[in-house]
């Protein structure tokens, strides 16, 4: 048949598992968050410095929320505040 897929060997059919680099922290958000290891790394989580509230990062957008909540964090705003 036309659509039969023809095996050629060109030495490239096995392929090794290559370790995942991890990602660097540029984000500013990491210098007011701590994150914590976990067990079970598909469940991240990061602390705040200020208030030590822990806050899930396993969504894709990982600082979106941690910045939006540093905007609001009440110990964070106050610090300056004697």
């Amino acid at each position: 048949s036309l659509n039969t897929p023809i095996h050629v060997d060109d030495g490239f059919n096995e392929y090794e598992s290559v370790p995942k680099r991890k990602k660097s922290t540029t984000s500013e958000v990491w210098d007011e968050m701590t994150n914590l290891e976990c067990e079970n790394k598909d469940k991240l989580k990061a602390q705040c410095n200020h208030c030590k509230s822990i806050f899930s990062t396993k969504s894709s957008n990982r600082t979106s929320h941690l910045r939006r909540y540093l905007n609001s964090c009440l110990k964070k705003i106050n610090k300056g505040i004697t």
